[in-house]
């Protein structure tokens, strides 16, 4: 295994660990590590994978702001290089997934909440007490991952000095 495979493979790991695609990771691995810009052909043969499969996860790339098409002289088709702000990328994806995540979470406990005012007296008083009082602690958490996720562009800034 050279070190292009072994840098791909390491980086596929490690966002698949943190719950992302895969194949996505490894795609933009290639790309980042590539000195050249490459062509879906050429990222699917290097990949092993199908130009379908390449073209999927390239289009999250771009919604990620991850890759850059680029225009080569003599060339018809497109290329793509990787984005090297890597830091923004990351915290950019991290954002949006946590901003995802809370509004389905704040969602999901404003129906528990009002399923309970409606159906009240069936849990019985000390467990309606109990219920509340634990969704009372998540929606204290949500306001703090919310504060979290409005400040990561500050976290950003204090990285990049």
């Amino acid at each position: 295994m050279n070190t292009t495979d072994k840098f791909v493979e390491a980086i596929g790991n490690l966002g698949e660990s943190l719950g992302l695609n895969r194949t996505v990771c490894q795609i933009y691995a290639l790309l980042y590590i590539t000195p050249e810009p490459l062509s879906p052909a050429q990222i699917g043969r290097l990949l092993s994978i199908s130009k379908g499969n390449v073209s999927i996860n390239m289009k999250k790339l771009e919604e990620w702001n991850a890759v850059k098409k680029v225009w080569l002289k003599g060339y018809s088709r497109s290329f793509y290089t990787a984005n090297d702000d890597m830091e923004s990328i990351i915290f950019d994806k991290l954002k949006t997934g946590l901003q995802k995540r809370n509004n389905l979470l704040k969602e999901s406990l404003s129906e528990i909440k009002k399923s309970m005012k409606t159906s009240g007296k069936s849990a019985g008083k000390n467990m309606n007490r109990h219920y509340s009082s634990r969704i009372s602690n998540v929606e204290h958490l949500l306001k703090q991952l919310e504060l979290f996720t409005q400040n990561i562009d500050i976290l950003k800034s204090l990285l990049k000095k």
